[in-house]
């Protein structure tokens, strides 16, 4: 019989299912396995953009800071900061930090890594609130981060995914592409090998500053569909499995040996429209796609119940959420909506997806809901990279997004960052620019409510899904954290045979 408990999460939870730890089982092996959705694009923390990329990364960089759920920031490579005004921050490094290649970590590594930062152009607009040139070292272990204006989400960045901080001399030596794939952290892992495609495989950084691994060798599959998972985790060829299904749920508790592991999450997926399309820029015809989406019926038929419509334009457990309700299915309302945009004889758009499977059934569940107002939507699904590569552009999309702080789900409206939705509303920039500002918590919580309500009103995305973290664990593993963001600190997770 299992040990589960379990703890729903459309019920609003804050802590994850997990499984009931038991007496070890045996001995302890080795070789920690867990099959993922997708390969990486890159192991380059400044140039990533994807959940793929940073749960695997998060085991081989560390950050200046740490940021548990519920906003604690706690020490990491900074072992304390203060404040010497509202724009200048001194950090006061760890000594006994050593890279992968034996390099020493300095003050120096941390500036590199941020001006880096701000030359990549998927990583700019995260860094866009530091002034690197008045930046500056104290000594090898002191350096004053200088802010161009009050950053009240500093901490919130420098604990994300793109701050990793980079060995600068192992980035010179090999250069921007071959670092991507060959990089070089502080971490408790360190990359063995990299086959494309097939699988990522880290070993234990034995000389790590922090705790030791417990398991010396971790090995990431590339299986991407969600079935093939669910096998690999019934054949014992996987210890855990990322993205299980809601139709793969039963299934896996069915397993003999395994359970899910489901828990509340930062995730979210959205309906973009391009802010800088000529036809899409109709406020009326946006109205109309919004009201002609039975959101409920969508989110039920494509997640099978592992999910909960959206209320609001970013997760409920994010500071300052604004409670705005499912937006109201009204096919009349839409209709009405089309003609008054000068479309009442229908219209084409593109409709540009990821290649997850998800991306794909909810595409076309939106296209068949929108035919019926006359609305034809050709399908196009590629990768990211792909998607960037060709330009950039994009009439309407999926964003699944995945952050816990109000600034980084909002960006994706600020020009410049440009992806996904083309921005171009400078009111919109103008009010994320002050809303970041604000230190005091009452302040910028008005601000991001504010900005919520201009969303709403504005309707340049849908909001569609807020979906939870849900894994199948093999029950002989213990020690892994149902992380909202899917950044599994994989050094305390044992393995028994």
């Amino acid at each position: 019989m299992k040990k589960i408990l379990s703890l729903l999460f459309w019920a609003g939870v804050l802590v994850c299912s997990f499984a009931l730890a038991g007496e070890a089982k045996g001995k302890l092996k080795d070789t920690l396995v867990l099959a993922t959705w997708e390969d990486l694009a890159t192991m380059d923390p400044q140039g990533s953009s994807r959940v793929s990329n940073w749960m695997v990364q998060r085991n081989i960089f560390d950050t200046l800071v740490t940021e548990r759920p519920g906003g604690v920031v706690e020490p990491k490579l900074a072992k304390s900061w203060e404040f010497l005004d509202d724009v200048t921050v001194r950090f006061y490094l760890r000594d006994d930090v050593k890279f992968h290649n034996g390099e020493p970590f300095t003050a120096e590594d941390v500036l590199f890594t941020i001006k880096r930062g701000l030359s990549n152009p998927i990583s700019a607009s995260t860094f866009q609130f530091f002034d690197i040139d008045n930046s500056k070292i104290i000594d090898p272990h002191t350096v004053d981060l200088k802010l161009k204006s009050p950053y009240a989400a500093i901490f919130n960045t420098l604990a994300g995914g793109r701050a990793s901080i980079v060995s600068k001399k192992a980035v010179e030596e090999a250069g921007d592409s071959k670092f991507a794939r060959a990089p070089v952290g502080s971490g408790p892992y360190k990359l063995r090998e990299w086959v494309s495609g097939t699988e990522i495989s880290l070993v234990r950084n034995d000389a790590y500053w922090g705790n030791k691994a417990i398991t010396k060798n971790v090995v990431f599959k590339v299986i991407p569909e969600a079935a093939n998972r669910v096998i690999e985790l019934e054949t014992g060829g996987a210890d855990v499995i990322y993205e299980v299904a809601g139709t793969d749920i039963d299934r896996v508790n069915e397993i003999d040996g395994a359970h899910v592991l489901m828990g509340d999450s930062n995730r979210y997926m959205f309906i973009t429209f391009s802010m800088k399309d000529e036809t899409l820029a109709s406020k009326d015809l946006r109205h109309a796609l919004s009201y002609a989406l039975d959101k409920d019926a969508i989110v039920k038929a494509c997640y099978s119940g592992a999910a909960r419509t959206a209320t609001g334009y970013y997760p409920s457990n994010v500071f300052a959420f604004k409670e705005i309700g499912v937006l109201p299915y009204d096919l009349e309302k839409a209709k009405e909506l089309m003609k008054k945009s000068g479309h009442e004889k229908g219209l084409t758009l593109n409709f540009l997806v990821d290649s997850r499977e998800m991306d794909a059934r909810l595409a076309e569940a939106i296209q068949n809901m929108w035919n019926r107002i006359g609305l034809k939507v050709n399908i196009f699904q590629m990768a990211f990279s792909n998607y960037t590569s060709q330009g950039n552009t994009i009439q309407i999309g999926l964003r699944a997004g995945n952050a816990n702080e109000p600034s980084n789900i909002l960006i994706v409206y600020d020009p410049e960052f440009g992806e996904r939705l083309q921005p171009n509303d400078e009111k919109l920039a103008a009010m994320l620019k002050e809303a970041i500002t604000f230190y005091d918590s009452g302040k910028r919580a008005a601000a991001y409510e504010a900005i919520q309500d201009y969303l709403h009103d504005m309707r340049y995305s849908i909001p569609l899904a807020f979906t939870p973290v849900i894994y199948g664990l093999s029950d002989k593993v213990e020690g892994f954290d149902c992380d909202p963001r899917q950044q599994v600190d994989l050094y305390k997770v044992s393995i028994y045979e």
